[in-house]
């Protein structure tokens, strides 16, 4: 029976900013507590006949919408403010500030899944999942109890792509 190349079960190594040549680019986002998730959601709209009552007799695809999740755990302060956005740090500081108003897609970047196995990162290239524009944004609740660990959930929004060559792609499994 044939498999996946990226494996059935297993942890992931995520690279923020792959790629690129920005202050943070190839940034490892890790470690983590939890399921790193992508979400790949179809949107449709039914088409209907008053003759079929409520069944559609056809449906149409209004787009997709792509997500990523990330339950950072035990990070380092220059990994969260390397990641999340409206985030500065000072020394041992981490200080969140208000967004509001700024693009997201024009300092979105290409975000990185390598499959580990037996805690050794995938170095073959066609196990890897290439996301192209993402954008983290902050969906952080921290709990205070005796048996809850803290972690600081990043989500990302994923945009198609408008370059020439690329538009509406949003990611690939296997990398060249």
């Amino acid at each position: 029976m044939p498999k996946l190349p990226i494996g059935d079960i297993g942890a992931v190594e995520v690279v923020y900013d792959y790629g690129t040549e920005s202050g943070q680019a190839n940034l490892v986002i890790s470690p983590y507590l939890g399921a790193v998730k992508e979400r790949i959601n179809d949107a449709y709209a039914d088409v209907q006949e008053e003759d079929y009552g409520d069944a559609s007799v056809d449906a149409v695809f209004k787009g997709t919408t792509v997500e990523v999740e990330i339950p950072m755990a035990r990070s380092t302060l220059l990994q969260l403010a390397g990641v999340l956005p409206g985030v500065e740090l000072s020394g041992s500081v981490l200080t969140f500030s208000n967004k509001c108003g700024s693009s997201m897609y024009d300092s979105a970047v290409p975000l990185l899944f390598k499959p580990k196995r037996d805690g050794v990162v995938s170095t073959n290239h066609a196990e890897w999942i290439l996301v192209y524009k993402c954008f983290p944004y902050r969906a952080i609740e921290l709990s205070f109890d005796r048996s809850t660990q803290r972690v600081h959930l990043v989500k990302f929004k994923v945009f198609p792509m408008q370059e020439s060559g690329y538009e509406g792609k949003y990611c690939q499994e296997g990398v060249a």
